[in-house]
């Protein structure tokens, strides 16, 4: 069973990581800590296949995040945005890696 965290992200309810990133343009690191921790703890006997691919499509989601920002045309300003969001993207693309490995 996935947990929490992992499910309130993934229905962006308030006060959890990807709500303040999609809802007030903010990069809360402790929140995104707590997201990817928990992230890491998946495995395919605790959760359900199409729970996973949730998971994916919001570390996809926070991956483009972290590219429009750069984007001129783009309306999105993210702010606390990290100097070291290749690190977080790579968190991300790891914890993905794995995630389809499970299907």
């Amino acid at each position: 069973m996935v947990n929490d965290i992992v499910k309130r992200n993934i229905k962006v309810e308030e006060s959890t990581f990807i709500f303040l990133l999609h809802e007030e343009d903010i990069f809360d690191d402790s929140l995104f800590q707590e997201y990817i921790q928990n992230v890491r703890l998946i495995t395919a006997e605790n959760t359900e296949k199409e729970m996973i691919i949730s998971i994916i499509e919001t570390n996809g989601y926070i991956i483009r995040n972290a590219l429009y920002h750069f984007l001129p045309e783009d309306f999105f300003v993210m702010k606390n945005y990290p100097l070291n969001m290749g690190d977080y993207v790579e968190q991300l693309h790891e914890e993905n890696s794995r995630l389809l490995r499970l299907l």
